[in-house]
């Protein structure tokens, strides 16, 4: 049998990617979840996963009520002041030694940022990034000038950002830093 010029495609080879985006989709659902049952214990209010997580929604024309409700990873509480990007793992994207070392400072923390603050300006809403590596604490990232009047022992600057842990943030605040003031949050 003559096999010269038969083209063998490899079938799993396809299946593999496949493998990891819906790994990498599901590893997300779980840590938005994770973030959602943190907040809710902490404020004694749901948190939600959005409805289409991960979607642009800020490309579609929708009232504010949806603005509200379809910005960012999580449907938070009527009256909170944040617009919440939630990240998992990232490992081997985010390293000190890049800002540290000078390399091209941190691209895939520049993603995040970009992408927090178009959805805050969408919406209306301060921007903050929570981000979970594996068997690793939360940490909290936000703008500096939308909690000036906190400050941490430990804490570390990226540009306008600051990073710290986020139970220490959540326990180092009061409820105004999380909510619009209303007759009912008293």
């Amino acid at each position: 049998m003559d096999l010269e010029g038969l083209v063998v495609e490899d079938l799993l080879e396809n299946t593999k990617s496949d493998k990891k985006r819906v790994k990498g989709k599901a590893k997300g659902n779980r840590t938005e979840l994770s973030l959602c049952k943190l907040l809710t214990k902490h404020f004694g209010v749901d948190f939600t996963r959005s409805v289409g997580s991960g979607n642009r929604w800020s490309q579609a024309n929708l009232s504010e009520t949806a603005k509200q409700v379809f910005s960012g990873d999580i449907c938070v509480p009527d009256g909170f002041k944040w617009v919440i990007e939630c990240k998992g793992g990232y490992e081997s994207d985010m390293h000190l030694e890049n800002i540290l070392n000078g390399d091209e400072g941190m691209s895939r923390l520049d993603e995040f940022i970009q992408q927090v603050t178009k959805d805050a300006d969408y919406c209306g809403r301060k921007p903050i990034i929570l981000w979970k590596r594996n068997r690793k604490p939360w940490i909290a990232m936000y703008r500096e000038f939308d909690l000036n009047e906190v400050s941490f022992d430990k804490f570390m600057v990226y540009g306008e950002w600051r990073i710290v842990n986020f139970e220490t943030l959540l326990n180092g605040t009061i409820r105004e830093a999380w909510y619009e003031k209303t007759n009912s949050s008293n």
